[in-house]
């Protein structure tokens, strides 16, 4: 095995293990923002998520250093350059097991953004119901109500008022 193969296989499982935490880490998040924890676990749920990303910008710093040394434009490059063709092979799995678990990550940080997105709605709708704003679309439209003119002004009806 090369140098650069090995230095390559260092970095492979170092991103590997960082991205598993950072996979931990935002299912953690998830589970909080389902659950509707109180602030402080979604809070701390956060920070973790956080800190790991930034555990995984450290990494492609080092990658991107590494790869600036061995005159490489990628880790692929460096692994097509070995000549054992075990140790290759070796070296080409653990970077598709990063890439499965980058693929995997993208996808929980994703289902995340749409559980914040979702959780901004509903405080949004309850500050209006608290208010008495005109309520937003967020679910959808007030629907007619029944019977004559009960005098309730539709654009601004948050509930429908015969319920």
């Amino acid at each position: 095995m090369t140098n650069e193969t090995r230095e390559a296989l260092v970095l492979l499982k170092e991103q590997l293990g960082a991205y598993e935490a950072a996979f931990r880490r935002f299912a953690a998040l998830k589970a909080a923002l389902q659950r509707g924890m109180p602030e402080d676990g979604i809070t701390a749920a956060t920070a973790e998520a956080e800190r790991s990303l930034s555990a995984l910008r450290a990494a492609e710093k080092t990658q991107a250093a590494f790869l600036t040394r061995a005159g490489q434009r990628s880790i692929a490059a460096v692994i097509a350059a070995e000549p054992n063709l075990a140790e290759r092979l070796a070296a080409y799995r653990a970077a598709r097991a990063v890439a499965a678990h980058q693929r995997d990550l993208q996808e929980a940080v994703r289902i995340c953004g749409r559980l914040l997105d979702q959780s901004m709605d509903f405080i949004n709708y309850q500050l209006n119901v608290v208010s008495g704003t005109s309520a937003e679309d967020t679910y959808g439209r007030s629907q007619p109500i029944a019977g004559p003119g009960t005098g309730a002004r539709r654009e601004i009806a948050i509930f429908d008022t015969d319920v």
